[in-house]
């Protein structure tokens, strides 16, 4: 039979807030967090579910944070908190038994349009060195594993708007087949930057409703006209609940599927 899976820890970083008593509030509200994008002015679709209220020099550190991309700093932050919120001690953990696994969605186009502005203006000298390791979708599990001294297994899944769900099904198969104690998994992602909204208003894939972003976001509704654009990370700390109970950890949920 196989060990249950058990949650012990809980980060986000989210429009909604960065507790899950923030987060499960909205929910419950239906509160909607779409609102006038700046990052977005003058363009077709304006408007997104952006983190606003998120310093990542408070939060990482200056020098730090300018080698990371947001969905970087995100996922730090986030594991930061999920590690702290399951009462882990990573200077005591057996680091090759932690393993971390996040899913991201696509890399960040923003730092490459960046970048490539320098080299359509002839001036290749101007790219940053950093302009790889920033963007490059695996970094956000390798610099929690750096952070947080995870020797363990490290993997990206990409697989669209599902890779948080495919990264926490894999750190399942991890924790059963006894090749983890603990594994961090979920996703994170920033996906408003001016070319990703482009692109998908080309496609007529969002919603338009500039005038009332609130009432943009309608999934199930006949008169839907598209999604809004987000950001943000959610990650668990991922448990054998057996192991979980023994160091009296409280256990939040149980993986009972994927």
């Amino acid at each position: 039979m196989w060990p249950d899976i058990a949650v012990t820890g809980l980060g986000l970083v989210t429009p909604a807030g960065h507790t899950a008593e923030a987060n499960w509030t909205a929910l419950c509200e239906g509160r909607s967090l779409a609102a006038a994008d700046p990052e977005l002015a003058g363009l077709p679709v304006d408007f997104s579910c952006r983190v606003a209220d998120f310093d990542a020099d408070t939060e990482i550190g200056r020098a730090p944070a300018r080698r990371m991309d947001r969905f970087i700093q995100f996922a730090l932050v986030a594991a930061r908190r999920a590690v702290a919120d399951a009462g882990l001690d990573p200077r005591t953990w057996d680091a090759e038994r932690v393993g971390v696994v996040l899913g991201v969605g696509s890399n960040s186009l923003s730092t490459y349009v960046g970048e490539f502005g320098h080299l359509g203006a002839g001036r290749p000298d101007r790219v940053s060195p950093l302009a790889l390791p920033r963007s490059v979708p695996s970094m956000a599990a390798g610099e929690v594993g750096i952070d947080l001294g995870a020797a363990g297994p490290n993997f990206t899944t990409a697989s669209a708007c599902a890779s948080g769900a495919t990264a926490i099904g894999v750190a399942r198969d991890l924790l059963r087949s006894g090749t983890c104690d603990i594994v961090l998994a979920g996703g994170s992602e920033s996906a408003r930057s001016r070319m990703t909204a482009t692109c998908f208003t080309r496609m007529r894939a969002l919603s338009r409703r500039r005038e009332e972003p609130a009432l943009a976001s309608r999934p199930f509704d006949a008169g839907r006209d598209g999604f809004v654009l987000g950001e943000g990370a959610g990650i668990l700390v991922l448990e054998r609940a057996r192991s979980a109970r023994s160091r009296g950890a409280p256990v939040q949920a149980l993986l009972r599927g994927y």
